[in-house]
């Protein structure tokens, strides 16, 4: 959630794209408010007729959970009227659960018509005065806008370009697959040094044996079947003590850590720097330390183990994230380095983006941390973190702890 001063429906409009990432079209966006905060923002495709009333509930039992106090309505349509069902419904069932309406606007064609347009407690009709509607504000006129335009943010085109910052980028990747495979085969050479996977099992030549003592082979069959759970066990073992020792790369994580410059953010990371970041989360220990330390309101920063802690306090001295800022200059990095890792390494690519959705969540960035968890998922069905987060997602659960409480 994101405190400012907004007084008038043409602000609130104007913050909208900026507060979401991305300019809206053809959808019903829904700010919410509670004690004079702005957050989160909930978004809706129009839908068939028939739709409509599922659709509805649907968002409504999403919203709710957020218990708001107030609510903004804002209908973004190229036809005229094919917003109103949705947004009627909607609003019905708002002012059914108590919350109040702020207004309910229709955006076209880069004007809007809101409540001061239509006859007084009435959803339909329009005074003859207010025809035409106002034309949506130059943003850079907007004191509340000047913020996001000071720090160099800018909505980005539409619903579809902010859901590719957390997708693949083939023009990107390869480098970085091509480093991943080097680490996996140094990784294979660990936990089997004698390369006793690959070696020959013998089980053929049994097979086209022609010695017709079946107590013999059924004999040699389970010799060689404890042979093999035995292998299995050492391997097993093996990995699990790997994925422990695995390097956490401190030193890497701090870049991902640091404020930006006064002269702008010159973040940079190699593919081989990348591929040894992405595979530091296999150790789920140190994945969720840096969850804490990239959003406090996520992961309790007093629930990180002392090993991990002390690494990161040597090697990232400003501390951890305790503003929503310092959080999404951490959340940008995390995009552009997501990009980078590809699907093919998809426990690499489902642990990034799980990281980033978290941190999305955290600051309230629901697109984008719903975004990266379909990736996650995509790439990596099993990837519980990522399950997690997409139930609390899915249900609106909002972090326990604010942004506020962190910075005391």
């Amino acid at each position: 959630m994101t405190s400012l001063k907004i007084s008038t429906t043409e602000e609130l409009l104007a913050v909208l794209p900026y507060q979401l990432g991305y300019q809206l079209a053809d959808c019903v966006a829904i700010m919410m408010v509670t004690d004079n905060v702005i957050g989160p923002i909930a978004r809706t495709d129009l839908t068939d007729e028939r739709d409509v009333k599922d659709a509805a509930a649907t968002v409504l039992e999403s919203l709710l959970r957020v218990e708001p106090q107030l609510a903004m309505l804002v209908g973004f349509e190229s036809v005229p009227g094919e917003s109103r069902s949705l947004m009627s419904a909607l609003h019905a069932g708002l002012l059914r659960a108590g919350v109040g309406i702020i207004d309910h606007v229709t955006v076209r064609d880069g004007r809007w018509w809101g409540a001061c347009c239509r006859p007084e407690e009435s959803l339909d009709g329009l005074r003859p005065e207010h025809v035409r509607g106002h034309p949506i504000a130059d943003a850079a006129a907007v004191p509340a806008v000047a913020e996001y335009i000071a720090k160099g943010s800018a909505p980005l085109a539409d619903r579809a370009a902010a859901g590719a910052l957390v997708q693949e980028d083939p023009a990107l990747s390869g480098g970085v697959a091509d480093e991943l495979a080097t680490l996996w085969d140094e990784f294979c050479r660990q936990i089997d040094p004698d390369n006793l996977l690959d070696a020959g099992d013998g089980v053929d030549e049994w097979e086209e044996s022609d010695d017709d003592d079946d107590d013999d082979d059924d004999d040699l069959d389970e010799a060689e079947s404890y042979a093999r759970l035995a292998l299995l066990g050492r391997v097993i073992a093996s990995i699990s003590d790997q994925s422990q020792q695995v390097q956490r790369v401190p030193e890497l994580w701090a870049r991902v850590l640091a404020p930006p410059g006064e002269r702008g953010d010159a973040f940079e990371m190699s593919d081989g720097e990348l591929a040894h970041l992405v595979r530091s989360l296999v150790n789920k220990s140190w994945r969720d330390a840096l969850v804490a330390w990239l959003s406090p309101v996520m992961f309790p920063l007093d629930k990180v183990d002392d090993e991990s802690n002390a690494l990161l306090l040597s090697h990232v001295p400003t501390g951890p994230a305790t503003t929503q800022e310092a959080s999404q200059v951490a959340l940008r990095r995390l995009l552009v380095l997501a990009r980078r890792v590809p699907d093919v390494w998809s426990h690499e690519a489902a642990a990034i983006c799980t990281i980033a959705a978290c941190v999305a969540w955290g600051i309230g960035n629901g697109s984008t941390a719903g975004d990266a968890v379909t990736r996650a998922l995509r790439v990596d069905p099993d990837y519980r973190l990522a399950r997690y987060l997409g139930r609390m997602i899915d249900h609106q659960m909002r972090p326990r702890h604010a942004w506020a409480d962190v910075a005391a």
